[in-house]
């Protein structure tokens, strides 16, 4: 490729510097959010945009300028395959271990070699570079791409799939599985077509087009779709419209709701006073978008006035199976948290205060 003696932009590279923007907006936005099984991704997505980066500074011929992020690409790439697969574990509950830290040894070797060759070329020239060898090689990279790739379809092949929530995520999966195979596609084109004289920066520039769309697409999907993560498709998108009376996205909502049944019925998740969304979701493997939807819809009803239905349901039963418990001590079991509540909430659904109803059943 041609360089350019003096450091410039083109429509080319303006373009990718403001993909590294959004990246670096996607990485904050989506660290930022309440859902911890989005990280690795959002640091997946912060590793592309420093690779993104490097590119910019190399065809606008920055490097000159900045020469300090040469070997910052080969660090995200090490660290994209295990970025990826950790989402995957973290994705179908698998334990991940405390070890898990050695996956990144790769990334840390290359960082002892950049660290190296930044002090060798400022005020320690003395400096021996260790693995450079390894470090500046990009066949290792792709090798290490390709492992993660199998690692991750061996896990994605494995999973059994008996609901249709698990297909959905299934589905997920895939699309994910697809955009990673083609980055790596995209990088192991690059360093195969740059030995050919045809190769120019238009195909440099189209292979970093296509790393990008397949790395943003996964950022776009996180902002815009923050469901998609926790394995409720975008069904209108995703899911064509079956000709029955009962669609595809209510059998799913049906299933969903028949599994929150039995969870509040038989672990009684409602007596803990602390309860919300987020800790009821985690608890069942959905995320708070998709349980408050099938709340909503299935119950008629919101989060505070379904889990309230099952603690009023355990205070009655309290209320006449132990007639020494004191009305402060059955609504703390229940999981009320203050009095009012409790006889605010009691009082619309029986029409009665709690005293009046235990009084009422015992003179009866």
């Amino acid at each position: 490729m041609k360089i350019e003696a003096t450091p410039s932009f083109d429509s080319w590279t303006s373009l990718f510097l403001v993909a590294v923007f959004m990246g670096i907006f996607l990485f904050f936005s989506i660290l930022l959010s309440k859902n911890k099984r989005t990280i690795p991704i959002a640091f997946l997505i912060l590793a592309f945009s420093l690779i993104l980066f490097q590119y910019v500074l190399y065809w606008t011929n920055y490097m000159v300028v900045i020469p300090y992020f040469k070997l910052l690409p080969h660090v995200s790439y090490y660290c994209a395959g295990p970025l990826l697969y950790l989402y995957f574990l973290n994705l179908y509950k698998k334990e991940v271990s405390f070890n898990y830290a050695m996956h990144f040894l790769p990334a840390f070797l290359v960082i002892i070699t950049y660290v190296a060759i930044l002090m060798k070329n400022t005020h320690f020239p003395e400096v021996k570079i260790p693995w450079f060898w390894f470090s500046n090689n990009p066949w290792f990279i792709a090798i290490h791409l390709g492992i993660y790739f199998l690692l991750i379809f061996k896990l994605f092949s494995k999973i059994q799939r008996t609901t249709e929530y698990e297909n959905l995520r299934h589905r997920w999966s895939l699309v994910l599985i697809i955009l990673f195979g083609l980055f790596i596609l995209a990088y192991v084109s690059y360093y195969v077509l740059v030995n050919f004289s045809f190769f120019n920066s238009e195909w440099d520039y189209l292979i970093s087009i296509v790393m990008s769309v397949s790395i943003y697409t996964i950022g776009f999907f996180v902002i815009k779709q923050p469901e998609v993560f926790d394995g409720e498709f975008f069904t209108k998108l995703f899911l064509p419209k079956q000709n029955t009376s009962d669609s595809f996205e209510d059998a799913l909502l049906n299933e969903i709701y028949n599994k929150l049944t039995k969870h509040m019925e038989t672990d009684k998740p409602y007596i803990d006073n602390e309860l919300r969304l987020v800790n009821l979701a985690d608890s069942l493997g959905f995320s708070t978008h998709l349980l408050s939807k099938v709340i909503n819809r299935k119950s008629g009803k919101n989060f505070n006035q379904y889990v309230n239905e099952y603690r009023l349901k355990e205070a009655k039963e309290l209320l006449l199976k132990n007639p020494e418990y004191s009305i402060k001590t059955i609504y703390f079991e229940v999981g009320f948290n203050n009095k009012a509540t409790f006889y605010n909430a009691f009082k619309k659904e029986f029409e009665c205060t709690p005293s009046q109803f235990r009084s009422s059943r015992f003179s009866s």
